[in-house]
């Protein structure tokens, strides 16, 4: 019987990337006529950073925050993000009042 697991908490928002990759050119001699041709991403991933420069998700968290395999793309490049899913609410820890005596 398979054991229920617990999703862990989300910590960042998921989102969808798309950006201007820089585009690896051909080595050796080049006609003149040809030209390098622009290549479009698409990236998902957690957004753990929103800078002014550049902004850096990964592919994997878990449930203490952490992160794995993270790619850091300029602002410059980004043309779009779309939200897929808001991070979790945080939970509010309250105890309970003392009792009036």
């Amino acid at each position: 019987m398979a054991k229920k697991l617990k999703r862990p908490e989300q910590y960042y928002d998921l989102v969808e990337v798309l950006w201007d990759d820089a585009a690896g050119l051909r080595h050796g001699w080049m006609d003149k006529a040809e030209k390098p041709k622009p290549q479009l991403a698409l990236s998902v991933g957690f957004l753990i950073s929103d800078e002014p420069e550049h902004i850096v998700i990964a592919q994997d968290t878990d449930d203490d925050g952490g992160h794995n395999g993270r790619t850091q793309i300029p602002r410059g490049m980004v043309k779009k993000i779309k939200l897929l899913r808001k991070k979790d609410a945080k939970k509010i820890e309250t105890t309970p009042a003392p009792l009036a005596v």
